[in-house]
């Protein structure tokens, strides 16, 4: 089992700007949607204890924003969440480097976790790079994450990624057995809290989703699934394989696992992409407890 760090408590202070389709947001609207891991009252009561600046001035409820204000949040001295602060690095070159990302660890500042989170920790690691992350990766799924070391790089695979020109594929070891060999689940997914997703033609605010499963082995009522995801909704494959009675094993959002599991069952474990003039094919070694499903797969070949 990974030993986690837990950090002493440090002061959290977060500066962003607005992006442009938040230009016109009142304040408290801004933040609760935009970090929607507070509501509305929480984020109000912040502004209110003058704990959020803009532009340099304490910030007022009801105030407008506009795009590419400077916004300061001060959330005062906290203790994280533990987290896996390893970095394994599977490829670098001078525009980008590969991680296998490890878990839990988010990949942005979020929630409760601050220094506890790649960005922050690559700020360390290498000072004279900005940490560019390409995709994000929720805080308990492991596998490739690409971070960009030039701006160029950077906006060169967004737009691969907008254009849905790259290639995922995950391993997710889930509760239950599969119906069939090869299904594909196309549902709509949209918000139904601030942290919790669903499927739904009603949902507010919900999108088409598409995922594609092949189901390869089964051990004790478990099973080792290969996940490509064809749209990049919010949790997608997590929402998606709950909603047909197979969760992901030890989730503890949409299935019936335990925060204090640390076995992480979804696993980023590939991915392929045009980079400039060169095509990328990028692979992350699943986690050990992986490995007796990978077996069996190999031994049924």
């Amino acid at each position: 089992m990974t030993r986690l760090q837990t950090l002493p408590p440090t002061e959290q202070i977060y500066r962003s700007y607005v992006p442009p389709q938040y230009d016109g947001f009142i304040i408290e609207k801004y933040f609760a949607t935009r970090f929607s891991y507070q509501d509305e009252e929480e984020w109000s009561r912040q502004i209110f204890a003058g704990k959020i600046i803009v532009n340099g001035k304490v910030a007022l409820i009801g105030q407008e924003l506009r795009a590419s204000d400077l916004t300061v949040t001060n959330a005062g001295f906290r203790i994280e969440p533990a987290a896996d602060r390893t970095l394994n690095v599977i490829y670098e070159n001078e525009d980008i480097r590969v991680f296998n990302k490890r878990a839990p660890i988010p990949v942005h500042p979020c929630g409760r976790y601050f220094k506890n989170s790649m960005t922050e920790i690559l700020k360390q690691v290498y000072p004279n790079e900005l940490p560019r992350p390409i995709q994000r990766l929720d805080v308990m799924t492991t596998g490739v994450i690409v971070f960009a070391r030039r701006q160029k790089a950077a906006a060169f695979l967004m737009q691969e990624f907008k254009q849905n020109r790259v290639q995922k594929e995950y391993y997710a070891l889930v509760e239950g057995i599969p119906r069939s060999k090869l299904f594909t689940i196309d549902k709509p997914i949209g918000k139904l809290t601030a942290s919790k997703r669903v499927v739904g033609e009603g949902i507010p605010g919900s999108q088409s989703a598409r995922t594609d499963i092949e189901w390869l082995t089964s051990i004790n009522d478990r099973s080792l699934l290969r996940v490509t995801p064809r749209s990049g909704r919010t949790n997608q494959i997590r929402v998606h394989l709950a909603s047909v009675g197979l969760p992901i094993y030890n989730d503890s959002v949409y299935g019936n696992g335990k925060v204090s599991d640390q076995e992480f069952n979804l696993h980023h474990r590939r991915m392929a992409f045009q980079f400039f003039n060169a095509k990328m094919e990028l692979i992350a070694p699943c986690p050990s407890h992986f490995q007796p499903y990978i077996d069996k797969v190999g031994n049924k070949k």
